[in-house]
């Protein structure tokens, strides 16, 4: 888990932000997990989303990036647009930044994985779907 400054109180300010510099990471637990699976089905890592009660805050974790290339995240929650594309490279763990998103609000999310070269290889899939749903 990320460890930040001191647990927050809830509120839209933290949509956007950083849950380990804001704190929402202190009482967080893990809300979902989901694949991260080839064209061909082969599962390759999991990205997990993740709650604040004190902040009322989601964001994700890719766990890894076996290939070492990029991972290209996107996140939002009903009501909202998008953040910003976020994207880290290598082969360990990165998460997102965190949405507003209170009670039972859902979010909504995917993740490609890239090779070094660029190439996608990877991505969290359910059939006739365009993201994942967690609510």
């Amino acid at each position: 888990m990320l460890t930040g400054t001191g647990t927050a109180t809830a509120g839209p300010q933290h949509n956007g932000t950083d849950p380990a510099a804001t704190g929402c990471n202190q009482n967080a637990y893990l809300a979902a997990t989901r694949a991260i699976q080839t064209e061909l089905g082969q599962v390759v890592s999991y990205v997990d989303a993740y709650y604040s009660n004190s902040c009322q805050t989601n964001w994700i974790r890719v766990r890894s990036n076996p290939a070492g290339g990029a991972a290209v995240k996107d996140i939002w929650a009903d009501g909202q647009a998008a953040l910003p594309t976020e994207i880290d490279y290598g082969s360990g763990s990165s998460y997102s930044m965190q949405v507003c998103a209170p009670g039972s609000t859902c979010i909504h999310f995917q993740v490609h994985l890239k090779y070094p070269n660029g190439q996608n290889y990877a991505e969290t899939y359910t059939a006739g779907a365009n993201s994942e749903t967690v609510c």
